[in-house]
C-alpha cells in the first residue's frame, strides 16, 4: 500500500477532504462542490471571517501548483484593480499552503462556471 503525503493525498495528488475537519487550522469543511482537472471546491465556514467561503484545494503536483499560482496572481490583479466590484469578478478572499496543498478562498456564490454557461445554453 503507497502513502501519499503521509495519508493526506490519493494516488493523484488531491487532498483527501473529509467533513467537518478544519484546513489551514480556519476553515471548517461543510460541503464537497465539485473536482477540476487542478483540484477540488469546497464550501467551508471560516472561522476567522465568520462567513462561508469556497475553497479551491489545489492538487499536490507542481504543475498544477505552478498553473494555480499563475491564477492566483491574474486573480489578486483584477480584484485590486477593480474595487468597486463594477467587472463581475470572483473575489478572492484569502490564500495559504496547508500540508502541501495551495487552498484558494474565494466568496461563495450560488452556483459554479459549468453550471452557469449551461444554463445559458453554452
Amino acid at each position: 500500500m503507497n502513502i501519499f503525503n503521509h495519508g493526506y493525498d490519493d494516488d493523484q495528488g488531491d487532498y483527501q477532504v473529509i467533513l467537518k475537519d478544519h484546513l489551514g487550522y480556519r476553515y471548517e469543511v461543510h460541503e464537497f462542490l465539485g473536482q477540476g482537472s487542478f483540484g477540488q471546491a469546497i464550501k467551508c465556514f471560516d472561522h476567522k471571517t465568520k462567513e462561508h467561503v469556497a475553497i479551491k484545494i489545489i492538487r499536490n503536483k507542481k504543475k498544477f501548483q505552478y498553473q494555480a499560482g499563475i491564477e492566483l496572481k491574474i486573480l489578486k490583479y483584477l480584484n485590486y484593480h477593480d474595487k468597486y466590484d463594477q467587472n463581475n469578478i470572483i473575489r478572492v478572499k484569502d490564500y495559504c499552503v496547508f500540508r502541501k496543498h495551495l487552498l484558494i478562498s474565494f466568496e461563495c456564490l450560488s452556483i459554479n462556471l459549468y453550471e452557469f454557461i449551461k444554463n445559458n445554453n453554452f
